[in-house]
C-alpha cells in the first residue's frame, strides 16, 4: 500500500514538470529513516502508517487520538511517537532529524546513533556516543517539556546559538512565547491561510476555489496556464505561478512553504513571513521590512532566487551555511553545487559559552508526574538560573521507550489535544 502511495505521488510530478523531472526525481533516493514496529491510528503523508513500513527522509508522520507508533531507526535505537503526535522526520549530515510538531517523541539510542529533536525554537541532541533515553513534549501553547532519562542531553536555543546541559534523571520546562501574525491565535491549529486567486490549479487532484482554506499539510499543483494565490496574513501572501507544485505546512508558529517544483512569488511585510523551502535551501526576508523574493527550482534542479525587494537570507541546508543576497540581485545555483555563486558566506556568530545545569540547582526532586501538567507550578528558586530560558521541575520519570510502548497500546483516547508522557506506562 506504502510502495503505491509514492508511485502515484512521482508520476504526478512527471506529468507536471515532464521528462526533465523524471531524471531529477530518479537521482534523489530517499534516505530510508527507520522501520515500523507497531503503528495504530497513524498516517504518514496522508497515507495509513502499516506495522513493518518504512519511514523516509522527509516523511511527515501524524498519529491520531488513542494511537501510537514504535519506529527502530538502527539495530539500537527506537522511538515512541505518543497519541495526539506529529513529527516530521529528515536525514541531514548524518544525522537522523525530528521535526517535533506537536505532541510527545520519546527516544532511545544504545551508541553512536546521532538524532536530532527540534522544535521551532529549539534543538536537543544526546552529549557523547553511550546509551541516551530521552523525550520532548510540545504543548499548544508553545510550553516545551523536556526530560533526560538516561545520559545528558544538550539543549540548544536556535535562535541565539545559546546551549545548555540537562543532566540525566531532571525534568525541565521551555516556556513557550507568544509569536505569529495579529489574529493567528483565533485560527484553527492547522489552518494556513486563504485562496484569493485560482486558475488552472488543483489540491488533492480537485480544481481549488477562490476563498477556500489551505490546511496544513496542503500540496497546491498548477498547470501550464495555473496561477494561484495564497494569503497567509493581512500582509503576506504567496503566489504559485504556472508549472509549480508545493507544499504547505505549519511549525509550530510558522508557515513553511516546500517548492517541489516550479517557481512562486513571496510577498511580506511584517515578521510573520513563510520560510520558502527549496532541496537545497532554507530562503526568507532578511528583516521584516517589506519584502518580495522570487524563487524557481527548475526542471534541471537547479534554483533561481531573486531579491526583487528588500534583501533575502539564502541558507544552504547541507553545510547550514548562510549568505545575504541584496534587493534587486539575483542568482541561479546549479545543480550539484556548493555555496551559492557571487555570494560570500555570511559570518557566523561565535557560539555561546555552554551552562551546565546541575541537579544541586533543582528547586525540588519530587519525581514528576506521568503526564505533563497542564499548568506546571513554576519553582520559586527557579529566577535564580532563569536566564538559561530553562526551568528545572524535579525528577523525571522512570520508564523506558518499550515500556512506553506498552503502555501507549492500552492506553485509548483520554490524552485529548495535550501531549502525553510515555516514559512511564
Amino acid at each position: 500500500m506504502r510502495t503505491r502511495h509514492r508511485r502515484l505521488k512521482f508520476f504526478g510530478l512527471v506529468m507536471l514538470t515532464g521528462f526533465s523531472a523524471f531524471a531529477w526525481a530518479a537521482d534523489r533516493t530517499p534516505d530510508v529513516i527507520g522501520k515500523v514496529v507497531s503503528s495504530s491510528n497513524a498516517t504518514v503523508e496522508g497515507s495509513t502508517l502499516l506495522s513493518n513500513g518504512t519511514i523516509l527522509s522527509g516523511d511527515a508522520v501524524s498519529v491520531g487520538e488513542g494511537g501510537a507508533v514504535l519506529l527502530n531507526f538502527s539495530p539500537g535505537g527506537r522511538a515512541v511517537l505518543a497519541s495526539a503526535t506529529q513529527v516530521r522526520f529528515s536525514s541531514a549530515k548524518g544525522n537522523i532529524e525530528a521535526q517535533l510538531l506537536g505532541g510527545t517523541l520519546a527516544v532511545e539510542r544504545e551508541s553512536k546513533d546521532a538524532v536530532v529533536v527540534k522544535t521551532s525554537t529549539h534543538r536537543f541532541q544526546p552529549q557523547g556516543e553511550g546509551r541516551a533515553e530521552f523525550l520532548v513534549a510540545l504543548y499548544p501553547d508553545q510550553r516545551t517539556i523536556v526530560e533526560a532519562q538516561h545520559g545528558k542531553l544538550a539543549i540548544t536555543d536556535s535562535r541565539s546559538g545559546e546551549s545548555y546541559t540537562l543532566n540525566e534523571g531532571l525534568r525541565a520546562e521551555i516556556p513557550g512565547s507568544a509569536m505569529g501574525f495579529p489574529g493567528q491565535q483565533e485560527q484553527a491549529s492547522n489552518e494556513i491561510g486563504k485562496v484569493t486567486a485560482a486558475a488552472g490549479a488543483t489540491r488533492k487532484g480537485k480544481p481549488l476555489a477562490v476563498g477556500e482554506t489551505v490546511v496544513n499539510n496542503d500540496v497546491i499543483s498548477t498547470g501550464a496556464a495555473g496561477r494561484a494565490v495564497v494569503q497567509l496574513s493581512p500582509a503576506n501572501q504567496i503566489t504559485l505561478n504556472e508549472n509549480t507544485s508545493a507544499r504547505f505546512t505549519r511549525v509550530v508558529e510558522r508557515v513553511w512553504l516546500q517548492v517541489q517544483s516550479g517557481n512562486i512569488v513571496a510577498e511580506n511585510k511584517g515578521e510573520s513571513y513563510a520560510l520558502i523551502v527549496t532541496p537545497k535551501f532554507h530562503i526568507e526576508p532578511n528583516s521584516a521590512a517589506a519584502s518580495k523574493i522570487y524563487v524557481g527550482v527548475m526542471t534541471d534542479n537547479s534554483t533561481y532566487i531573486e531579491s526583487v525587494t528588500g534583501d533575502v537570507r539564502i541558507e544552504e541546508i547541507q553545510s547550514e551555511q548562510a549568505y545575504l543576497l541584496p534587493a534587486g540581485q539575483n542568482t541561479l545555483v546549479p545543480p550539484n553545487t556548493s555555496g551559492v555563486p557571487g555570494l560570500q558566506p555570511l559570518q557566523a556568530a561565535a557560539p555561546a559559552p555552554t551552562t551546565t545545569l546541575t541537579p544541586t540547582t533543582t528547586a525540588t526532586t519530587t519525581p514528576a508526574p506521568a503526564t505533563p501538567s497542564t499548568n506546571p507550578q513554576t519553582p520559586s528558586v527557579a529566577a535564580a538560573h532563569s536566564h538559561t530560558g530553562l526551568i528545572i521541575l524535579g525528577a523525571a520519570a522512570a520508564g523506558g521507550v518499550a515500556a512506553a510502548a506498552a503502555g501507549l497500546a492500552g492506553k485509548g483516547g483520554s490524552s485529548g489535544s495535550q501531549p502525553v508522557s510515555p516514559s512511564t506506562p
